[in-house]
C-alpha cells in the first residue's frame, strides 16, 4: 500500500469521525434541556400571557420570544468577582432546582420570572430535595395526612416528586413535611446536609433575595475597591416610566447613589422598569427593548472599569453549553474502537480510535483552557475543577505515554485509559451538576500559595493514573476469569520501556508478548509513575500545610486517605516480588487502590468534613 493510499484512506476516516462527533454533540444538544419536563402540567409555572407581539411570533410562547442574550453577557458582582449574568443566574438556580431545568426554561428566565411572579412559583414543584430516601420520608408524611378528596390528585403529585425530586414550596412548608425535615436535621451525618439545601432553596426563590443579588450597577467612579450597585438602587430614580407595584415591596428607596449622574440612574432605572412592566403584561417587545438598553447602557457607566465583554461572551457560550462537558461522548466513542483495536487485533479500528481520542483530548484542552480564561485562574480549586482537570492531565499524559511506546505491543492501550477516565470525569460533571457545582468562584485564601500549583497539581495527576491503571488491571482480571493465561511482564513496568531481552530483543515487542504481558506491563508503568508522584504531592502537602496552617501534617481524613492509597501500592510494589501469580496480584492490588482513591475523592470530600473540604 502506497503513501498516497494510506493518506486518502486517512482522510476519508478523518472526515467520518467529525461528522459522527458532530451528530454525537448535536444529538446530545437537542436532547439536554428535557431534563424536568416530565412532571405533571398542574405543578409547573404557567406561561404569561401573551401580547403584543409580531405576528411571526404570535403563536410563540412568552419564553420563546424574549431575547435574553444581551442580559446573559452583562456583568454581576457576586462572591467579589465579577462574572456574567447567565452564569450567576445558573448558580443561583442550582440552589433551588438542583440539577433540574423549570419547564426546560433558561436558568436567567427562570431567575427573572420567579423574581417577577413569585405567586406563580409558590405551587409549583421546583425546590430539589435531594436522595430518595428523604423525598419518600416527606412523600409518605404528606400522603398520611392527605384527605381523601385530595389523595388521589397528591398521590401522583408525589410520585412525580420521588421520580424528579422537585416539591413545591408550599407542600414542603406544611407541618407535616416540616416535622419530618425537624428529625432529618437531627441526622448530621446523613440527611441534614438535606435540611440544609430546602433551606437555602426557600431562602433563594424569595423575590426581596433575587432583588438584592442582583449588583449589576457598576460605580460611577470607577473604584474597583468599593461594591457595586444592585439593580434595586437606581429602581427608583426619576424617569419616564413608572416603578412596577409588585416591586415597591421588595427593595426599599434610599436615594440615588453619589457616585452615579442622575442621567445615567435614569436610563438604568427606566430600563429595568420597562423589563419588569413588560413582563408582567408578556410584552415581548417591551422586554427585548428594555434589555437591549440595559445590555447598552451599563456598560458605559464605568467603561474602563468594566469587565472585558468578550470574556463575558465566552463564559455564557461555555455556561450555555453544559461546560463542555458533552465531550464524555467523545471519549466513549473513543474508548469502544480502542477496546475493540485492541481485544480483537483489528488496525483499522485502534486508528479510529486513536483519531477519535485524539479529537476528545483537543475538545477537552479547549474547555480547559477556555475555563482558565474565564476564571482568570487554573482550574483546580472546586471539585468539577479538580475531577475534570484530572482527567485532562491523564489524557495528555496519555498522549506522552504513546507516543514513547509507539513501537511497542503496548500501544493504544494509555489511550484506552486516558478515554475511560475522560468519559467517567466528564459523565459525572455532566450529570452530577449538584455534587460537582460549575460554578467559577474566587479561591479560597488558603490556597493562595506557591505549593497549591505544584502539590494539588501533582496530587490529582496522580490519581488519574491510577484510575487509568485500574482500567488495564481490570481488563486483566477479566482476561483471566475467561480462561486467560497467567503471564505477566517480565520486565514490570516503565523498565519494559527502556530494557530489551537477554539477545537484543524489545520485551514488549509487537507480535512477541501475550495478551496478560501487554495488560500487566501497561498497568505497572502507569502504576510506578502515579506511586512516584504521589509521594511527591504527600511531600509537597506537607510543605503546603506547613506554609499555611502551621504544621506539616495534621492527620487530616484526606491526608490519612491519600496515605492509605501511597500504603497500597507500596504493598503492591513488594508483593509483585515474591508473589507466584505476579500478574493477579498486581491487578487486584490496583483496583484495590483505585477504589481506595475513589473513597478519598467522593466519601471524604462529601461526608466527611475536613481542612480539604473544598478540594
Amino acid at each position: 500500500m502506497n503513501s498516497h493510499t494510506i493518506l486518502s484512506r486517512s482522510m476519508r476516516v478523518a472526515r467520518s469521525l467529525v461528522v459522527a462527533v458532530v451528530a454525537l454533540l448535536t444529538c446530545a444538544t437537542s436532547l439536554a434541556p428535557a431534563q424536568a419536563q416530565d412532571a405533571p402540567a398542574s405543578s409547573t409555572p404557567a406561561s404569561t400571557p401573551a401580547s403584543n407581539a409580531n405576528a411571526a411570533d404570535a403563536g410563540k410562547p412568552f419564553v420563546e420570544r424574549v431575547d435574553l442574550k444581551p442580559l446573559g453577557t452583562i456583568a454581576v458582582q457576586s462572591d467579589g468577582r465579577l462574572k456574567s449574568l447567565s452564569s450567576f443566574a445558573q448558580e443561583m438556580m442550582a440552589f433551588v432546582s438542583g440539577p433540574r431545568e423549570i419547564n426546560g426554561q433558561d436558568p436567567l428566565f427562570t431567575y427573572l420570572d420567579m423574581l417577577f411572579r413569585p405567586d406563580v412559583y409558590r405551587d409549583a414543584d421546583v425546590i430539589y430535595v435531594k436522595g430518595a430516601g428523604p423525598r419518600k420520608r416527606i412523600a409518605d408524611a404528606l400522603l398520611a395526612a392527605a384527605t381523601p378528596e385530595s389523595r388521589a390528585a397528591l398521590d401522583e403529585q408525589m410520585k412525580a416528586f420521588e421520580k424528579t425530586g422537585l416539591i413545591s414550596e408550599t407542600l414542603i412548608l406544611k407541618p407535616e413535611s416540616v416535622a419530618v425535615l425537624r428529625e432529618m436535621r437531627g441526622d448530621l451525618i446523613r440527611t441534614e446536609k438535606v435540611v440544609r439545601a430546602i433551606d437555602s432553596a426557600i431562602t433563594v426563590k424569595d423575590p426581596r433575595f433575587l432583588l438584592s443579588k442582583l449588583k449589576i450597577v457598576p460605580r460611577g467612579d470607577g473604584d474597583a475597591s468599593q461594591e457595586w450597585h444592585g439593580i434595586s438602587a437606581v429602581m427608583f430614580a426619576d424617569g419616564k416610566e413608572p416603578v412596577p407595584g409588585s416591586m415597591l415591596l421588595l427593595a426599599e428607596n434610599k436615594g440615588q447613589p453619589e457616585d452615579l449622574s442622575p442621567e445615567q440612574a435614569a436610563v438604568v432605572g427606566d430600563a429595568w422598569r420597562a423589563l419588569v412592566g413588560g413582563w408582567l403584561k408578556g410584552d415581548s417587545n417591551a422586554v427585548n427593548g428594555a434589555i437591549a438598553t440595559l445590555g447598552s447602557e451599563l456598560p458605559k457607566i464605568s467603561a474602563e472599569t468594566y469587565p472585558d465583554q468578550t470574556r463575558l461572551g465566552w463564559e455564557y457560550w461555555y455556561f450555555k453549553n453544559d461546560h463542555m462537558t458533552r465531550v464524555w461522548l467523545v471519549y466513549m466513542a473513543a474508548s469502544i474502537f480502542l477496546l475493540l483495536g485492541f481485544v480483537w487485533k483489528w488496525p483499522r479500528a485502534r486508528t479510529i480510535g486513536l483519531g477519535i481520542f485524539g479529537l476528545a483530548v483537543l475538545l477537552h484542552t479547549i474547555a480547559v483552557m477556555l475555563r482558565w480564561y474565564i476564571a482568570d485562574r487554573w482550574p483546580n480549586s472546586n471539585m468539577f475543577e479538580a475531577v475534570t482537570t484530572a482527567a485532562w492531565m491523564g489524557a495528555i499524559g496519555a498522549v506522552a505515554i504513546e507516543w514513547w511506546v509507539r513501537k511497542s505491543a503496548m500501544f493504544s492501550l494509555f489511550a484506552l485509559g486516558a478515554a475511560v477516565s475522560g468519559m467517567v470525569a466528564l459523565m459525572a460533571a455532566h450529570f452530577l451538576p449538584v455534587q460537582l457545582n460549575p460554578a467559577i468562584s474566587n479561591m479560597m485564601p488558603v490556597l493562595h500559595d506557591v505549593w497549591l500549583y505544584i502539590h494539588t497539581n501533582v496530587i490529582i495527576f496522580s490519581y488519574v493514573l491510577i484510575f487509568m491503571a485500574a482500567v488495564s488491571a481490570g481488563i486483566y482480571i477479566l482476561h483471566r476469569t475467561f480462561g486467560g493465561a497467567a503471564t505477566y511482564a517480565r520486565v514490570g513496568g516503565a523498565a519494559s520501556l527502556i530494557v530489551s531481552g537477554s539477545h537484543g530483543e524489545e520485551r514488549m515487542a509487537k507480535g512477541r508478548a501475550a495478551l496478560g504481558e501487554i495488560l500487566d506491563g501497561t498497568t505497572m508503568v502507569l502504576m510506578e509513575i502515579s506511586f512516584v508522584l504521589l509521594w511527591a504531592g504527600i511531600v509537597m502537602g506537607a510543605i503546603w500545610a506547613d506554609h499555611s496552617w502551621g504544621r506539616p501534617w495534621g492527620w487530616d481524613p484526606k491526608e490519612v486517605f491519600a496515605l492509605n492509597t501511597f500504603i497500597v501500592f507500596a504493598i503492591l510494589v513488594h508483593v509483585r516480588l515474591k508473589a507466584k501469580d505476579k500478574g493477579l496480584w498486581t491487578a487486584w492490588l490496583a483496583v484495590i487502590g483505585a477504589a481506595v482513591m475513589l473513597f478519598n475523592w467522593i466519601v471524604i470530600n462529601f461526608v466527611i468534613t475536613g481542612l480539604h473540604s473544598y478540594a
